[in-house]
């Protein structure tokens, strides 16, 4: 049986993997990018990526788009939805860099922050654009 991501980082002081899934595109592309995470010292912030452990034992890399006093509002950069509920004790670990074409690009890297901060803002308008388009293809279905 693998062992546990919290515990490997525990063990290692820094964990290192390539996720899978399409919810972080385009910053991480399934199974391309392998992240370097390390253990959450204290509050994180807005724009930070945290990897946590849900309810139900699933794992997420999700971007923090709000903080609020008891948790956090989280989204990965190609969603639009997001999930609230996320608290201190469920992130175990911050995202601090990424490998793209075989090279370390760190999270705090202006241009990284700045692409952050451009898909926090697009969301809203991406959430808007999505809702169009599903609403559009229901009035073609009706049509034919």
């Amino acid at each position: 049986m693998a062992e546990a991501y919290e515990d490997v980082l525990k063990k290692q002081g820094v964990l290192v993997f390539s996720p899978g899934g399409t919810s972080m595109m385009p910053l991480l592309r399934h199974h391309e990018n392998p992240v370097v995470l390390e253990p959450v010292h204290g509050r994180l912030k807005k724009g930070d990526i945290a990897f946590y452990k849900r309810r139900d034992g699933q794992y997420v890399l999700h971007r923090i788009i709000g903080v609020k006093k008891d948790g956090y509002l989280c989204c990965g950069d190609n969603q639009t939805r997001v999930e609230k509920g996320v608290t201190d004790d469920m992130i175990f670990a911050v995202l601090t860099g990424f490998y793209k074409d075989g090279v370390l690009v760190r999270a705090d890297d202006p241009a990284v922050m700045r692409y952050g901060r451009r898909r926090m803002r697009s969301r809203p308008f991406r959430a808007f654009k999505n809702a169009l388009a599903r609403r559009l293809h229901r009035l073609e279905k009706k049509k034919k």
